[in-house]
């Protein structure tokens, strides 16, 4: 029997629902505020990649990103980048020159970096990074560490931790605090069989990812493949990563870059297809959610529910491409950071690379949405596991009633939707009240039935 604990539980997927009526599963995208990027390719930032992580220091709450900056000439063969680094006081506005961290050297490709905290037991290895670097060296993934986010030491002297045998450029960390251990996503590029939606089997090289873990940031386990193209998805689908992590009571939420080098943006010059290596397209690029239960298996959405899609504007700089890199709770609010592509995912890459910011509340990944004529959820038998409940709603033109019965299904003398308030406001965490007190039923197997009317229902927390 599932208990639920303390904390925020998401309505992101079916877990929590056994039954419903009347119900849609909508994924809420969040907002663009900005008709602008934040970082450029310009000079005094230099951006050039997709790859981006913001953090906040716990002290003093700055706003602390690493990137990477173009320091590559048009003649050479190899790509180079500085480690990028930047700080801000609000999250939006941040003024350069970029400072260029030394300890990486040589850095192809990423700049992911997990904070550890101030009281980690190892200062020197607080900061951990993990990058790629490439020809005319020796093909891989590298790691560093650093006491301050500022001064880098590579880990064995450089030498990668591992590789999966093709370029595996693109890669994202993060620390799973529920099992107390990193996992790695990182990219596999070989050729791969697929039947896709449209019926078509498909051949080819295309970028797949894989999951690995590790204990110490140093050693790690043998990937395996957790996205890959199946009959649900059109095209040639494929990814570019999974950033922008965030963990919600059980779940571990990430943002999927999906990539479609088969499309082409409307308004795209015709030298942009040329640009793109051999694809039949400039190349194109949205974000979909993924996300975890038990740190293993992995579900996602699919083109059906984008969760950011580019601009429709032709000629935005967001208008080919829009991932999603990293993530950073402030607040009420989630800061979600992302690279946006002008015209394709090849051309112009030293001028069309930008980095954004948007908004979200927190947890409003996805809504449960009833129209005025309402709807129901049920969830499996349960143990609560606080005394207090709340719901993230937004009601203000409906309202939403929770109802507990007992395992057998027989609504709870002063716990039934007679005896509900009703949530008519808009709130992260509106309070949930009946006749009875909910410290009554703590421990005790029941269900869940939640009423709602012209409303959105993103979780329910627990204290």
């Amino acid at each position: 029997m599932l208990t639920l604990k303390p904390g925020p539980h998401l309505f992101l997927d079916d877990f929590l629902i056994e039954r419903s009526a009347g119900i849609e599963r909508r994924v809420i995208p969040p907002q663009r505020f900005l008709d602008h990027p934040v970082v450029t390719s310009g000079e005094g930032h230099k951006n050039w990649q997709c790859w981006i992580t913001v953090l906040r220091d716990p002290v003093t709450q700055r706003f602390r990103m690493w990137y990477d900056a173009d320091v590559c000439h048009p003649a050479e063969p190899a790509h180079w980048a500085d480690l990028a680094y930047l700080e801000s006081l609000d999250g939006i506005h941040w003024p350069g020159p970029y400072r260029a961290l030394p300890g990486v050297r040589p850095l192809s490709f990423g700049a992911n970096a997990i904070d550890d905290g101030p009281d980690h037991p190892l200062p020197n290895e607080r900061f951990k990074m993990i990058y790629y670097a490439g020809a005319p060296h020796k093909e891989g993934l590298r790691v560093a560490f650093s006491p301050d986010g500022l001064n880098w030491t590579k880990f064995n002297g450089g030498e990668p931790v591992f590789s999966f045998g093709e370029p595996s450029d693109s890669l994202h960390a993060y620390f799973d605090p529920i099992r107390r251990r990193y996992f790695l996503i990182a990219k596999n590029s070989r050729p791969y069989t697929w039947t896709n939606a449209e019926g078509r089997t498909i051949t080819k090289a295309i970028r797949r990812y894989g999951i690995c873990f590790s204990d110490d940031f140093k050693r790690w386990t043998s990937p395996r493949i957790i996205f890959a193209p199946d009959a649900k998805d059109p095209g040639i689908t494929e990814w570019y990563g999974m950033s922008g992590f965030q963990t919600r009571g059980d779940l571990i939420i990430g943002c999927l870059q999906v990539l479609r080098d088969d499309l082409t943006v409307e308004g795209a010059p015709p030298e942009a297809i040329p640009c793109n290596k051999g694809n039949p397209g400039a190349g194109t690029g949205y974000t979909v959610l993924a996300w975890t239960r038990d740190g293993e298996h992995w579900q996602r959405d699919r083109h059906t529910d984008k969760f950011f899609d580019p601009s429709p504007t032709v000629g935005a700089w967001d208008h080919a491409v829009t991932w999603i890199d990293s993530a950073v709770p402030v607040g009420d609010e989630l800061y979600l950071y992302y690279a946006g592509y002008r015209w394709g995912h090849k051309y112009q890459m030293r001028i069309d690379r930008q980095l954004g910011v948007l908004k979200m509340p927190r947890d409003r990944y996805v809504a449960r949405v009833a129209d005025s004529s309402g709807g129901t959820i049920t969830t499996p038998v349960v143990n609560l596991g606080g005394d207090a409940m709340t719901l993230n709603v937004a009601a203000a033109r409906g309202e939403v009633r929770v109802q507990i019965s007992d395992a057998s299904g027989q609504p709870i003398r002063g716990f039934r939707f007679a005896d509900c308030s009703p949530i008519i406001i808009d709130s992260l965490a509106a309070s949930v009240e009946w006749r009875q007190s909910l410290a009554a039923l703590v421990g005790r197997p029941v269900r869940l039935e939640l009423q709602i009317r012209q409303a959105h229902l993103f979780a329910l927390g627990l204290s």
